[in-house]
């Protein structure tokens, strides 16, 4: 029961329906965000480097807007249709570009490139240097998860589990894959991943795929997660987390289901452990990272998927994606806070209130610097405080 009460809540919250006429106010308060502890020994300190404000952001909407990196620039978008090109190290803005659609996704950076994908189905190219349009093509669906791409070839998976490719240069249409779609599932999609001649796409059957690039012809397919349950809210297993390549293995993760390791180049699966989570994964120290539907940090051993830690303080404080920063994993939460555990056990290291508005987008680590981008639109760069 506690299980269907916990997928209930997290799909009622993602379609942005309210639980109150539903659930009872004692159900409501198991959901109660843990409050912050005391950190007992601050091991690191972040300061802010610069801040900027980047168009309407997604409120309380389930949407997060990650932002990208391409050399010095950082790419990265409002929810109402406003892109930006920021100096890395100061935030100075290079161009901006306001677009009469709705962002659902974020943006990607890459080849001379800014891709984006829209509520309205369609995928958006602007040139890098500049913001100028380079095409427009609609694919069959709302994109709530960044196009990304190789050079060549542009991918780009629909609310509908439709992964698409495209031309890089024209945006023409090249071939289509689709999974066969469960009767209830999470708002969303994520981003697929491309890897030499082949893209990988998690649906929410519980599936992962591989098709190769040129033709879309299937390479192989692999269930990461098998639905359990007399409901279809049980027996929702959706992969909404982008997936994770670490040399010849291919991390996904469900919701409801499992972490898994497949084999890249056939899809075999090495390993599965029990974990639900909507969020995509980070690595470092030999682990994989991911924040779990109920907030709590975990750390996965890649070549075993044994458990090394479980970090639980921040349970239902609607953790961020993490991501890995030097020797910490950072994670933004509901309140405004980025918090920095160690990747050795898992305790806390450090604590930096952004503001008031909850960091939904998985943070976005470059050498030195954190980029946070807030639920109210405004990208924070944040560094490391140098000792006195």
């Amino acid at each position: 029961m506690e299980r269907l009460f916990r997928g209930s809540l997290i799909l009622l919250l993602m379609l942005g329906l309210s639980a109150c006429s539903l659930f009872s106010s004692d159900e409501e308060e198991v959901r109660t965000p843990k409050p912050l502890q005391t950190i007992a020994e601050e091991k690191i300190q972040l300061v802010k480097v610069w801040s900027r404000g980047v168009g309407k952001g997604v409120g309380n909407r389930f949407e997060s807007l990650k932002p990208a990196m391409d050399g010095d620039k950082v790419f990265v978008s409002g929810a109402e249709g406003s892109v930006y090109a920021l100096e890395r190290d100061t935030g100075k803005e290079v161009w901006k570009k306001k677009l009469n659609t709705r962002i659902g996704g974020g943006v990607s950076a890459y080849a001379g490139m800014v891709l984006l994908g829209t509520l309205d189905g369609e995928v958006i190219a602007l040139k890098q240097e500049s913001g100028d349009e380079l095409w427009r093509a609609r694919v069959s669906s709302e994109i709530l998860s960044a196009p990304v791409t190789d050079g060549l070839y542009v991918a780009v998976q629909s609310i509908d589990d439709r992964l698409t490719v495209l031309d890089a240069e024209s945006g023409k249409y090249l071939w289509r894959q689709e999974a066969l779609q469960p009767a209830l599932t999470l708002r969303g999609s994520a981003s697929p991943l491309m890897f030499r001649e082949a893209v990988f796409a998690g649906f929410a059957s519980g599936e992962a795929k591989a098709f190769r690039l040129e033709n879309g012809a299937p390479l192989w397919s692999s269930r990461v997660a098998a639905p359990k349950g007399s409901t279809e809210l049980e027996r929702m297993v959706d992969i909404k987390g982008a997936p994770l390549i670490i040399g010849d293995t291919i991390f996904f993760v469900s919701f409801q289901g499992n972490v898994a390791g497949l084999d890249l180049y056939t899809g075999r699966v090495r390993w599965t452990k029990e974990l639900s989570s909507y969020e995509s994964m980070t690595d470092g120290f030999g682990s994989i990272y991911l924040s779990s539907e109920d907030s709590y940090v975990s750390s996965i051993d890649q070549r075993t998927g044994a458990s090394n830690w479980r970090q639980e303080d921040f349970e239902f404080r609607q953790l961020s994606a993490p991501a890995a920063f030097s020797s910490y994993v950072v994670v933004g939460d509901g309140e405004g806070y980025v918090h920095l555990l160690s990747q050795v056990d898992g305790s806390q290291a450090g604590r930096f209130k952004v503001d008031s508005s909850a960091i939904k987008a998985q943070p976005l680590v470059d050498g030195e610097l954190i980029l946070v981008l807030t639920a109210d639109g405004e990208l924070v760069a944040l560094k490391e405080k140098a000792s006195e």
